[in-house]
């Protein structure tokens, strides 16, 4: 595989002073991996990522020590916001309806599963690493596929029950998934990986825009997004509500311990945000510059679901104008790293979209 020099450029955040790497500036498109899967390496001294600098869309590693890159895969069809490095793995899945992985260690990639004319979305793997899941759409008609990583074989459930996506193993309990529905349902919905006790976690109101779920560390709750209002914890279990910050969050991640909740905003724009699950206390990170495009997030109220899972779209989205959902590329979507000392995102500031890593301050490590 192909190997290019560092490209990073280092600077400091002009509002916090936290510091900050450009790790790509190569002209074609670089992101990272999407916030709600990993995108470091095991021992976070990796940032793995998606560019088309080698012609099609494939996975490439940025040394946080060095800034060298390699390809990892060389793929036409490679799904660019599907992949989530696991342990020595990173998962993802292709528009030919594979679900595949490859090995940060030896680079061999492995076939987990094969569901002709599917489309897929990104990979979730379970806490005892014996299932994977992603959304599918075959026939038009939305579902999840489970696969079980052992045998090799996989199943679908919840075929057509409503618009889904998103699906997320518990941290702790590897047969419970959650997974996101759009209006006129609730938000946030669990099932079982047999397709059994399909149950909605927290019926949100017509008026309330969640979005944007995800777990907090390993517990059993989550955090999840009322656009435009606030962030909230919802209990897994017992649908217990309780208002964790009154901001404009919108894409939010965990700290790996839940020690902190990481957050950009829109409408206002003020960056990158470290958030307290306990105190709801805000600690600026970083601006991120980014465009931040997409028709429906300057609305009241999100796009209803419409046909077949509408999440879908934003795996595959190659358009760089504006589009209902995106670009997802001008989304700046932050996540954490394993060891919680590195917030990874992405910016278009340059003109094209590009991967950053940004120093969590050590007084929040």
């Amino acid at each position: 595989m192909r190997k290019w020099p560092a490209e990073w450029v280092e600077f400091q955040d002009q509002t916090t002073g936290a510091r900050v790497r450009q790790m790509s500036t190569h002209s074609s498109t670089n992101h990272p991996l999407y916030y709600l899967t990993n995108t470091f390496s095991p021992d976070s001294l990796s940032l793995v990522f998606v560019s088309d600098r080698a012609g099609s869309k494939n996975l490439f590693a940025a040394s946080l020590v060095t800034g060298e890159i390699e390809q990892l895969t060389d793929l036409p069809d490679l799904l660019p916001f599907s992949g989530n490095s696991i342990d020595q793995f990173v998962y993802f899945s292709t528009g030919g309806g594979r679900i595949l992985r490859v090995s940060l260690e030896t680079r061999e990639i492995d076939t987990l599963a094969d569901v002709p004319g599917a489309l897929l979305g990104e990979v979730t793997v379970n806490s005892e690493r014996t299932l994977a899941a992603a959304l599918c759409t075959q026939n038009g008609q939305p579902s999840i596929v489970v696969v079980d990583l052992q045998k090799r074989s996989h199943r679908l459930i919840l075929v057509n029950a409503r618009a889904l996506y998103h699906p997320q193993f518990h941290p702790t309990q590897p047969n419970e998934l959650v997974y996101s529905a759009d209006p006129p349902d609730a938000r946030i919905w669990s099932v079982r990986v047999d397709g059994r006790e399909d149950r909605c976690v927290y019926r949100n109101r017509p008026d309330e825009w969640f979005v944007h779920e995800t777990f907090l560390g390993g517990s059993d709750n989550l955090i999840v997004v009322n656009f435009h209002m606030s962030i909230e914890r919802i209990g897994f279990y017992t649908g217990e509500r309780r208002t964790m910050a009154n901001m404009s969050a919108w894409h939010i991640a965990s700290h790996p311990e839940g020690k902190w909740i990481v957050c950009d905003t829109h409408l206002p724009d003020i960056g990158l945000q470290l958030v307290s699950p306990e105190t709801g206390e805000q600690h600026p990170l970083c601006l991120s510059n980014a465009t931040n495009r997409g028709s429906q997030w300057r609305e009241d109220r999100p796009v209803s679901a419409v046909g077949s899972a509408p999440g879908y779209a934003t795996m595959v989205e190659e358009e760089t104008a504006e589009t209902t959902y995106g670009p997802q590329t001008s989304h700046p979507h932050p996540s954490f790293s394993p060891d919680g000392k590195h917030v990874a995102f992405t910016s278009d500031q340059t003109g094209t979209p590009q991967c950053f890593v940004v120093d969590v301050p050590e007084e929040y490590v």
